[in-house]
């Protein structure tokens, strides 16, 4: 039983993933229960786009932000907010006053004004296409690494250059880990706690 995990709904229940959301093309930011409980994951203007299924887990370990909708309702849908840098209902606002979300793909008003989005990021190519979780960044003198389980050594082809941009939209979740990045630092995702702990490279 794996003591970490957040959601009601048990690890192998079957989901949809827009097809565009699974082939990296587009960031995971709309989650959608149907009335019957059953989970949908959307990238921009994914309505009427083709989905595949597969398993929540398997979502769950490739984006772990997924893993903080432990109270998602059957009938209900969030936005990842860009400029919040969380999940946010989605409503349609009745009054005009409201900003409705939208889900929408991150944009040059939402960016961090300290991150530079082309700066390359090496990232292990296992941890990219979500065969493991992400669990660790690492900032060293030759540049950022970001990295799945085990160890820190890895061979040049277990890893792909990536622009930060896109490591963002793939890992919304690691905004703010990377802005307060120092080199000689590590970041470690904490699945419990669903956070970023810091520790010193060895």
């Amino acid at each position: 039983m794996n003591t970490d995990w957040k959601l009601t709904t048990p690890p192998e229940s079957a989901v949809r993933v827009d097809t565009e959301v699974l082939a990296l093309r587009a960031p995971l930011v709309r989650v959608h229960r149907d009335d019957e409980g059953t989970w949908s994951f959307e990238g921009p203007g994914a309505k009427g786009r083709e989905s595949k299924q597969t398993k929540l887990q398997a979502v769950v370990g490739a984006w772990p932000h997924v893993a903080a909708l432990s109270d998602l309702d059957a009938g209900t849908a969030v936005i990842w907010s860009w400029q919040q840098h969380g999940w946010a209902s989605e409503f349609e606002c009745e009054c005009g006053n409201c900003e409705t979300p939208v889900a929408g793909d991150i944009d040059r008003q939402s960016w961090p004004s300290e991150l530079q989005p082309h700066t390359i990021i090496s990232v292990e190519q296992v941890a990219l296409s979500g065969q493991r979780p992400l669990t660790d960044i690492l900032s060293t003198p030759g540049g950022i690494a970001m990295l799945g389980p085990g160890d820190h050594r890895r061979t040049v082809d277990q890893m792909t250059p990536v622009a930060l941009a896109n490591v963002i939209r793939r890992w919304p979740h690691t905004v703010q880990a990377m802005r307060v990045l120092q080199e000689g630092r590590g970041m470690r995702w904490n699945a419990d706690g669903l956070n970023w702990h810091e520790y010193v490279l060895a």
